[in-house]
């Protein structure tokens, strides 16, 4: 069974840019891209489907595939894509300030309609946050895909396969031996248990978080959970959340960013970030996103 949805696209939102952050050549396993649209596995309340989303004229068009289909489905199909695109900010005061700045002036023209793509599954977001510490994202990316393939779950629609990232309750059953064999360093190991543990006893949870008065009661809620640092917390926050004061700092992209742009120490430190990012407030997010899609250009 399919039915289609269609959601207006904001006055600063480009697809194409969506699509272009969604294929950087890695081998992501989590969603399909074709030129035109990106195909990916969801799970609702009653079960998963398949949502393939392409734009036509001012809106994007979402198609739902599954067994049956209820207005329930399509409501939280829209609010998946909002949330996944950050379609209902408006990002004319971010443009405003990028235009003002001396060095940043050109990038809402080179980066039009971009917009800070998240990770809508909280737990998904911390353990890709843990796989990617301190390795290069190409090995970071085929761990992922061990993972997803080992542990995640799998549908064949159309010939095609897709799969969906583990839940906390599969992942937590899992052996040291099993992720060794996937080539996960013990310390990973170590975090990849502990976290699933933590969703699966309710230590963790996107309600618990939720529950937080701000920022930094968040950030103090992961951190208390080993192999979650500061970086980490910041960038959950960020991609999961939509929380949009978080600067990641000491983040190698970053630093060779504001290397280049603002000619900082290649390694500054957190007050020289603080007194760059000082002029975005309410922006950090976006100015660490932006900063990141310099380094591809």
């Amino acid at each position: 069974m399919k039915k289609n949805i269609s959601i207006p696209i904001p006055n600063i939102f480009s697809f194409e840019e969506t699509l272009s952050f969604l294929d950087r050549g890695y081998d992501e396993c989590l969603y399909h891209l074709t030129k035109k649209s990106v195909s990916k596995l969801v799970s609702l309340s009653d079960e998963k489907g398949l949502i393939t989303i392409f734009q036509k004229e001012k809106k994007l068009h979402v198609e739902l595939s599954k067994d049956k289909i209820s207005k329930n489905n399509l409501q939280e199909v829209k609010a998946f894509v909002e949330e996944w695109f950050d379609l209902n900010r408006d990002l004319e005061p971010f443009y405003f300030l990028l235009k003002k700045h001396k060095f940043l002036s050109d990038l809402p023209k080179k980066y039009f309609g971009s917009r800070l793509i998240g990770i809508p599954n909280l737990f998904e977001t911390i353990c890709w946050a843990i796989i990617g510490q301190q390795i290069n994202l190409t090995f970071a990316y085929q761990l992922k895909r061990r993972l997803v393939e080992k542990y995640g779950t799998q549908k064949t629609i159309n010939n095609q396969i897709f799969l969906s990232f583990p839940t906390p309750q599969i992942l937590a059953k899992a052996t040291r031996s099993d992720l060794a064999d996937l080539k996960f360093s013990r310390q990973k190991i170590d975090y990849l248990l502990i976290i699933s543990h933590a969703f699966t006893n309710n230590e963790m949870s996107t309600s618990i978080l939720s529950t937080c008065k701000n920022k930094e009661e968040q950030i103090e809620k992961l951190t208390a959970i080993k192999g979650i640092g500061i970086w980490s917390a910041n960038y959950i926050l960020m991609k999961n959340r939509h929380e949009m004061s978080c600067i990641t700092y000491g983040d190698s992209g970053l630093n060779q960013a504001l290397h280049r742009i603002f000619d900082t120490p290649k390694k500054p430190t957190k007050d020289e970030v603080n007194l760059i990012f000082k002029k975005f407030k309410g922006w950090e997010s976006y100015l660490n996103f932006y900063l990141w899609k310099t380094l591809n250009s």
